[in-house]
């Protein structure tokens, strides 16, 4: 949504026809994981159903009456001695749709104070282009949030070998494209982009997962919030 207002104030149509595509992609990432959550906690919820009592439960939970309550969160802390649920039904609205919703709050009021304040053209490039910058570095650092956990296993399986590739790519065409146009508010986010992707590479010659890189099973951290410059 940022680089897309970047590119209206800019007129740069290399910027909005990069950016258009993922802004659909990415609302349709979103929803989608909105509805695996809410999903799973239904899931979460459903699996405390308690359709029977069993044999003899009614004595062992007086005698752990007096105990303190496991923090592990054990089924018996959650249901009544004639099986119906202490959980309270999952909220309709997720975790990651508040998130969301807070994220794009902020863009429109970015957006919307920069484009109804009387300010020239180069003030409204300088908020936006910052707000950008800012949102850009941390998609580029969010896989790097696994670094201490490669240091302690000594295994660079928290990194997804071609997802790094793609984003280092990116980031390479985005510096390249930057300086011959000398836009710095592309070239610096994408340049520590590239850093950080170099920085990959280094951790995954260091720490070898012994793998191809395309296990499916290797945690993504880029998380569900993907910019495409």
């Amino acid at each position: 949504m940022g680089w897309l207002a970047y590119s209206y104030i800019t007129l740069d149509l290399f910027v909005f026809f990069a950016n258009a595509p993922g802004l659909m992609i990415s609302i349709w990432l979103n929803v989608g994981a909105m509805k695996l959550q809410y999903y799973e906690e239904i899931i979460k919820y459903s699996s405390v159903q308690v359709t029977e009592v069993r044999a003899g439960r009614g004595s062992a939970e007086e005698d752990n009456h007096n105990e303190p309550e496991s923090a592990d969160g054990d089924e018996s802390n959650n249901v009544n001695n004639d099986g119906t649920c202490l959980l309270r039904p999952p909220s309709s609205l997720t975790s990651h749709e508040c998130m969301v919703l807070q994220i794009v709050i902020i863009w429109m009021v970015i957006i919307s104070t920069t484009s109804l304040i009387p300010i020239d053209n180069a003030d409204m490039k300088f908020v936006i282009g910052v707000a950008v910058n800012l949102n850009l570095i941390f998609f580029y650092a969010a896989p790097l949030s696994s670094i201490v956990t490669i240091f302690r296993t000594k295994s660079s399986e928290s990194i997804h070998f071609w997802t790094m590739i793609m984003m280092s790519a990116n980031a390479f065409f985005w510096c390249v494209y930057s300086l011959a146009i000398r836009d710095y508010y592309i070239l610096i986010p994408n340049g520590l982009g590239l850093m950080f992707g170099l920085t990959q590479v280094i951790l995954c010659m260091l720490y070898p997962t012994g793998g191809d890189g395309d296990d499916d099973s290797k945690d993504i951290t880029t998380g569900i919030f993907t910019e495409v410059i």
